[in-house]
């Protein structure tokens, strides 16, 4: 069975937020006055932040609104780390997940604002069998990963001990930490392992006691996963929500009902109700929709796959229409999250022995695709690329990912139609579509060079409709094989309104497998080059490994074969009359059921 795509991964934690803004407010004895929809009944579930996104028009620097430095300590111990296990390079020890962490933690926050062009986010990488007992002093953060052993546990212990002027704001420990340092977690004046801190967080909601427990639930749900990003934002909700300073990054996404107030709330809400009234009563009225709204809710936030999959299963029309008019029409929420403008990530300058320029840009991204303007070295495909790896746990859950690039007819300008495969609830395996449009971008080197105003070969701007949701995207040509055997594109996108962002790269070759050549020695080196100049190690990485394909495992590839993907280019059609048709399609399916 073939499904039109209708939202994307990493759209899918925003609509999720979004449904729980509207059904917390529509739950809320204070505020339902306004309206509400008969027999309505979904369960409360506390305002959560979604899984990893940033970006916006209006914030192209890394400069951000943080006036405070925050400091955090990143302790490394003994125990197995257990990430990238379906990665090219499984297990690094922690040590080395920690050195990786500090480099790519002040990325998500920028600099001060006072033009001093110091980082908001200073993080140390630290052993615990190297630190000494004023280790900890001035730390604001303390993370404690796979800390287990005597010693590491001693070593801690007595640095945290020995912390002069003001302790650590937060102390978070992942699950490989042994007992002993997990029960020392704390959030602001929260200390887990104290009752009479757990009592006033139960009996008075709204006290500091309980913000800080509800950021430890947070963090710990975000600890208990081996992703990256979601390490980073794990630090990057204790920073913002425990007032150590401000991030732009999550100040969107933390946005708890206890910790907005009542009159936020309020004023969210008459905005909501003023608006879109008629939208939100027609989103729970509906019974699929409802039960989108229902199931969003039993989804943690920040798994974008649990809530993509329930947005897959049950698209409506309904669901659209109020994610329309509440975030990308009204902006009910204000959101404005800042693009992510670090690590800048290198654009490649050569390619076949030539400087890049436009041609040769355009035919790394139509790749293998059988169109006349393809390079010679094309396969002639039905699709441009085909995705290996990439730095996002959802390359995992959505296997078989194909990409169609092509020119659009007008200008320097292309199409891009990603397909790929998606397991509903019902677990019925789909295909899903998307459309983007593909236009050249200024690259920041070029700034820098002092290059002459226009668009740099091999910079593109990537822009759809989701599900209601503007969403833009900055692509990087960081590196490309001469013979089109593999490419590795950096991409960082928002959908501003939800004030939510996304960032990673992909390693995409002609049929999904790791290029042969390129397993060991120089070939490797230089596919690892590519992945680190955008701050990333291939262990980080998900969907395979350099000798096996978890993305296309046979499993996947020998149900295609009784299922082919649509791969059919929607062609010189604009973003918004290709959902408008498709939206009929599925109100023409609905009236038939």
């Amino acid at each position: 069975k073939m499904k039109i795509m209708r939202s994307s991964p990493t759209a899918a934690s925003w609509l999720a937020a979004t449904a729980v803004l509207v059904t917390y407010s529509l739950r809320s004895p204070q505020l339902c006055h306004s309206f509400q929809s008969p027999g309505h009944v979904v369960s409360f579930s506390s305002l959560r932040p979604a899984f990893f996104r940033f970006g916006s028009n209006t914030a192209q620097n890394a400069v951000s609104s943080s006036s405070a430095v925050a400091r955090v300590a990143l302790v490394s111990g003994s125990a197995v780390s257990g990430y990238g296990q379906t990665s090219p390079e499984p297990n690094p020890t922690f040590h080395q997940v920690c050195d990786q962490l500090a480099l790519r933690i002040p990325n998500f926050a920028g600099t001060l604002n006072d033009g001093s062009g110091t980082d908001v986010i200073q993080a140390t990488s630290i052993k615990a069998t190297d630190l000494g007992v004023d280790g900890l002093n001035g730390q604001d953060i303390v993370v404690a990963l796979g800390v287990c052993t005597g010693e590491d546990i001693s070593k801690l212990a007595a640095a945290l001990d020995n912390v002069q002027d003001a302790p650590p704001v937060a102390i978070l420990a992942d699950p490989t930490c042994a007992e002993e340092v997990r029960s020392q977690q704390k959030a602001g004046r929260y200390v887990q392992s104290s009752a009479m801190a757990n009592a006033i967080a139960s009996i008075i909601p709204w006290s500091e006691t309980a913000t800080g427990k509800r950021v430890l639930s947070k963090t710990n749900t975000l600890l208990e996963r081996k992703s990256s990003e979601d390490y980073i934002f794990a630090v990057l909700f204790a920073i913002h929500g425990l007032g150590v300073t401000a991030l732009d990054a999550v100040k969107s996404d933390l946005n708890p009902s206890w910790e907005k107030g009542p009159i936020r709330n309020a004023q969210e809400f008459k905005k909501m109700a003023d608006c879109c009234g008629p939208q939100i009563v027609a989103a729970i009225s509906d019974p699929q929709t409802k039960r989108a709204i229902d199931l969003l809710n039993e989804v943690d936030l920040r798994d974008q796959v649990g809530s993509y999959r329930v947005i897959v299963s049950n698209e409506t029309p309904e669901l659209e229409d109020f994610t329309l008019c509440i975030l990308q029409q009204n902006d009910c929420f204000g959101c404005d999250a800042p693009i992510l403008e670090r690590p800048k990530v290198p654009l490649l300058k050569d390619w076949r022995g030539r400087p890049m320029d436009q041609e040769a840009a355009m035919q790394i991204l139509i790749g293998h695709l059988d169109h006349p303007d393809a390079a010679d070295c094309s396969e002639r495909e039905d699709w441009s690329w085909r995705i290996v790896v990439g730095a996002n746990p959802a390359y995992d859950a959505f296997p078989m990912q194909h990409q169609i690039f092509y020119p659009s007819g007008k200008g320097k300008s292309l199409w891009y139609d990603p397909v790929f495969c998606v397991e509903t609830l019902d677990e019925e395996r789909i295909w899903c579509k998307r459309h983007y449009r593909v236009t050249p971008r200024r690259h920041w080197s070029a700034d820098e060079s002092g290059a002459p105003q226009g668009s740099s070969p091999g910079a593109w701007m990537l822009t759809t409709l989701d599900n209601g949701m503007v969403s833009e995207e900055k692509w990087t040509t960081v590196d490309a094989a001469d013979d089109l055997s593999w490419a590795v594109l950096h991409y960082s996108g928002a959908a501003r309104r939800a004030g939510q962002s996304y960032v990673g790269a992909l390693l995409c070759t002609p049929d999904g497998q790791w290029p042969k050549n390129c397993r060991s020695g120089k070939g490797l080196e230089r596919i690892r080059a590519a992945f680190r100049s955008c701050d990333l190690e291939l262990w980080e990485l998900f969907g395979g490994t350099t000798e096996i394909s978890y993305m296309w495992a046979d499993t996947y590839t020998s149900w295609k074969e009784d299922h082919p993907p649509p791969l059919d280019r929607i062609g010189d059609i604009s973003i918004t009359r290709w959902r408008a048709e498709e939206r009929k399609k599925i109100l023409a399916e609905k009236q038939k059921g």
